[in-house]
């Protein structure tokens, strides 16, 4: 009798503690943990525009004079004349060259490197020495990102599964890495850009069923920022007035994560931002994005505090 009296309460007791492990949640649901392959991707969408935006600076760079080096020592084995008169001319062909490499990572050289700066995960190609000598290279590299890609979706898919996300988000999430992937064996820079930009938005839902709502919410804004800057870009400035539009309708929701003169600074690079939409000028509309983006950042880095 007694051993029975001791096994009921050694049950009871395993069902206290059990019951304990939920006190946390009010719900009484347990938070999931917020999948890697997900932030994996992000970081991985990210460098594929800082990448991709970098492939026009290198064409630039690659049409400067100094860049016939080559041509210039056949020419040199052929003649002591012509040796000479290219010698003489070098001095200017650097020069020109050292300009262009100065100016080559500004915000007028680039489209979406200003803003993805402010994001922290993009890649730092602010340094000339570190500017890739040629495209193939970085075509290169952003094969091999979108191969990573590849594996990491096919590692996320069944657990959004598990979480009951709907299959028309998955398959449309499929069908747009398959539409970037196609981009990329195109080389079409600008494609590519845009492509792993949309990739964001879906991928931010992802985040519903582990991360609080403001997580999910703010990711997807960033979104909505850069595809602001992208659309200005293409002059598609009622595509970017909407993103701009989606971004003040979520002002109520932003302003609990904020003290009020976070939000008042918020609310002012939103309008500073609408300002030089309308103006319709690329170059304004990229720094004004940039200063948004950082605000976004901070309010992220202050929920997960």
């Amino acid at each position: 009798m007694r051993k029975n009296i001791m096994v009921l309460l050694l049950m009871a007791l395993m069902l206290l503690s059990a019951g304990c492990g939920g006190e946390d949640n009010p719900d009484g649901n347990e938070q999931v943990e917020l999948p890697a392959e997900i932030t994996e991707m992000e970081s991985g969408l990210l460098n594929i525009m800082q990448q991709a935006d970098l492939v026009p600076v290198v064409l630039s760079e690659q049409a400067q004079p100094d860049n016939g080096a080559d041509e210039q020592t056949n020419k040199e084995a052929e003649a002591e004349e012509e040796e000479t008169e290219e010698n003489e001319e070098e001095p200017a062909g650097e020069d020109e060259a050292a300009v262009a490499q100065v100016n080559e990572l500004t915000f007028e050289e680039t489209i979406l490197s200003e803003v993805l700066e402010k994001e922290g995960d993009a890649v730092d190609a602010t340094d000339e020495e570190e500017l890739p000598e040629s495209t193939e290279i970085i075509w290169d590299n952003i094969k091999e990102t979108v191969a990573e890609l590849h594996n990491h979706w096919s590692e996320l898919e069944p657990l959004l599964v598990e979480e009951n996300i709907t299959q028309d988000v998955i398959n449309n999430f499929e069908e747009g890495l398959d539409n970037l992937t196609v981009y990329i064996t195109e080389r079409d820079y600008f494609g590519t850009m845009d492509a792993a930009n949309q990739l964001t938005n879906p991928l931010s839902k992802f985040m519903v069923p582990f991360a609080e709502n403001i997580i999910s919410l703010t990711h997807e804004l960033k979104f909505h920022i850069r595809n602001i800057v992208l659309q200005a870009a293409r002059e598609n400035y009622a595509g970017a007035q909407e993103s701009l539009d989606y971004i003040k309708e979520q002002r109520p929701d932003l302003s609990k994560e904020l003290d009020e003169a976070e939000f008042r600074e918020l609310e002012m690079s939103l309008d500073n931002l609408q300002r030089v939409l309308d103006k319709q000028n690329l170059d304004l509309v990229i720094l004004n994005a940039a200063v948004v983006m950082e605000n976004m950042v901070q309010i992220i880095e202050s929920t997960e505090e």
